[in-house]
């Protein structure tokens, strides 16, 4: 476990809610406290994983639905001949709850 290696982590980003759940589970399992000894991130906003965990996780939410509007849209643009090209950009949003301080 990354703790082993690096027992001074104050914190821990996960790349989703699901995950960083089972990180929080662990940390428990390891007598850590979080937020008080290691913050906790996840990344999705997937409500029922992030207020159900104990603490209720901070996460970040990717406005998934503004990014499948976005996707559904440049592919009937494209399908009518209209491709897109580049990077669009989509602003995200950190939801501060029980798991950072």
């Amino acid at each position: 476990m990354a703790l082993r290696a690096n027992p001074d982590v104050d914190a821990i980003y996960c790349g989703s809610d699901l995950i960083a759940r089972g990180v929080g589970d662990a940390l428990r399992e390891l007598g850590k406290d979080v937020p008080g000894d290691i913050a906790l991130i996840g990344t999705d906003n997937w409500d029922p994983i992030a207020i159900g965990a104990r603490p209720a996780l901070t996460t970040i939410d990717p406005d998934l639905n503004k990014i499948g509007r976005l996707a559904a849209g440049c592919l009937l643009d494209a399908i009518d001949g209209r491709p897109h090209t580049g990077v669009q950009r989509i602003t995200g949003q950190l939801v501060v709850r029980g798991s950072t301080n």
